[in-house]
């Protein structure tokens, strides 16, 4: 987890000192705010995993606000005085994990946690960390109020998976087998075909991120032709954008421009193997002599895939315009508890 942490004085300085020696496992960075340079550094840190600000609520919320943009993207923000007698989350309090953050940090200081949210404060089943614990991508975010206002009225909230989810239910969570998608008020599926029925709806929509593409390409291929190339593949497997947890090739394409311009634009991490690596790999892929011939492995996005995932191929080499794009599938582990 990357955390960056701001203070004003002395006493803030100290503070975010003793964070810094509690969060050894953390990418955790300490800044003195110097006149006039607030706005700069928050915007300089605003995609950080993490930002905690030593001071004045006040101060963090001005700080803050030309930034905001949503819930799935905004980094966990906190606010601690600067006597460390409350750790406050202002922003991603769920999804961006605030919450649990500001629980952590008020435990290193002997400090009181402020939870504001209504599903904590309640002892609620909350969907938006459940999900975010479950590694499922939420597609619309502007309906997890719709299922938490449920929960917090005691109402059922009717849920659909595709995938088994072990553990015991959550109060007033129910798994149906309903005739109609329109009375579900939760769906779980990376299915693209399922998701189009069903979007614009009133229905929380989760997809997991199960599925990793191997790419193998012409040297100085570009990002227009790369993207067209994965997304046509999942395209052909009805499997939706969010679905896609990583990228892979040989290490021969770790510095190849067009495939790391998509890694960022979607979010993704790339991973390249080494042909020895690739070529360990035992099972059934599309051989090609002209790949070995210049790369020494047969075939690099079947291989690549499965090196990544560890799961089983969906689709197999496909071959267009100097790129080659190959799909493979893990199925989700996802429990309720």
């Amino acid at each position: 987890m990357k955390i960056s942490t701001i203070a004003f004085t002395d006493n803030g300085m100290e503070i975010a000192g003793r964070l810094a020696d509690s969060f050894e496992d953390c990418e955790f960075e300490i800044s003195r705010c110097a006149r006039g340079g607030l706005s700069q550094w928050t915007e300089e840190h605003f995609t950080r995993d993490a930002i905690v600000f030593i001071g004045a609520m006040g101060i963090a919320v001005r700080a803050i606000a030309p930034f905001v943009k949503t819930k799935t993207k905004d980094p966990a923000v906190i606010v601690v005085d600067e006597l460390g007698h409350f750790s406050i989350p202002v922003l991603s309090g769920h999804i961006g994990g605030a919450n649990e953050l500001a629980v952590k940090i008020a435990d290193v200081l002997g400090a009181v946690p402020v939870i504001t949210t209504a599903t904590d404060i309640n002892n609620v089943f909350a969907i938006d960390t459940w999900a975010k614990g479950e590694n499922l991508r939420i597609l619309n975010p502007e309906c997890i109020k719709l299922v938490s206002s449920k929960l917090l009225k005691g109402k059922t909230v009717h849920v659909k998976s595709s995938y088994f989810i072990g553990g015991k239910l959550p109060e007033n969570i129910q798994i149906n087998d309903l005739k109609d998608l329109s009375d579900y008020d939760v769906i779980i599926t990376h299915d693209n075909e399922d998701i189009e029925k069903i979007n614009n709806k009133n229905i929380l929509l989760l997809v997991p991120a199960i599925i990793t593409a191997g790419i193998g390409c012409r040297r100085g291929i570009g990002f227009e032709i790369i993207e067209k190339s994965v997304l046509n593949a999942l395209n052909k497997e009805n499997c939706h954008i969010l679905s896609l947890k990583a990228i892979a090739s040989i290490d021969k394409k770790a510095n190849e421009k067009g495939i790391l311009e998509f890694a960022g634009k979607y979010g993704l991490p790339f991973n390249t193997y080494s042909a020895e690596e690739l070529n360990s790999l035992e099972g059934d892929f599309t051989k090609s002599d002209f790949v070995k011939s210049v790369v020494s492995v047969d075939n690099v996005c079947e291989r690549s895939a499965i090196a990544e995932s560890k799961g089983e191929l969906i689709r197999r080499k496909d071959a267009g315009n100097g790129v080659t794009v190959a799909l493979a599938i893990n199925e989700p582990v996802i429990s309720w508890e």
